[in-house]
């Protein structure tokens, strides 16, 4: 199975987040895609999603996700219609809508884990401070990519710092 699209991802992760009550802003946002990467490539060996993680100041961003909700600025992202991505068709010369692939039930479960690990944390600077503190992003120049090869070496001695603080 391939990565799936991070819009796909980051959708899932805000529904499910307001849905226990514990609703995200952009920042934790970029946070929770950072982790629940992490998660996937220790527990399954494989991708969530594609897009690339850069260093940021603030910790792992991926670039296609912050930029799609950037508009809720600091506020909490609300639950997203089925993500359909505009896609010009070659051959008709026409916009047209992709539908959302749908998340399977492992990818879902493992995603749900790591939300949940940091469904308390208000403060999205406090799941920051952690990020800091670990090398994928202390070894990574800014505004570099976050190599997944170098997550996976990193939480796969310690999986226990990918879910919670």
């Amino acid at each position: 199975m391939l990565g799936y699209n991070v819009i796909d991802i980051s959708s899932y992760i805000i529904e499910y987040s307001n849905e226990i009550g514990s609703p995200v802003s952009n920042l934790k946002l970029q946070k929770l895609l950072y982790y629940s990467q992490a998660a996937m490539l220790v527990e399954l060996g494989q991708k969530c999603f594609d897009s690339k993680i850069m260093a940021w100041e603030f910790g792992p961003v991926v670039v296609e996700a912050y930029q799609h909700y950037k508009e809720y600025g600091r506020d909490v992202i609300p639950n997203q219609e089925d993500c359909k991505r505009m896609k010009l068709d070659g051959k008709t010369m026409k916009i047209i809508y992709e539908p959302s692939k749908k998340i399977d039930n492992v990818t879902k479960k493992i995603i749900s884990k790591v939300v949940d690990s940091y469904s308390q944390i208000r403060n999205p600077f406090e799941l920051v401070r952690k990020i800091h503190e670990e090398d994928p992003w202390k070894n990574t120049d800014l505004n570099q990519e976050i190599e997944c090869d170098e997550i996976r070496k990193y939480y796969e001695k310690q999986p226990e710092k990918i879910y919670g603080v």
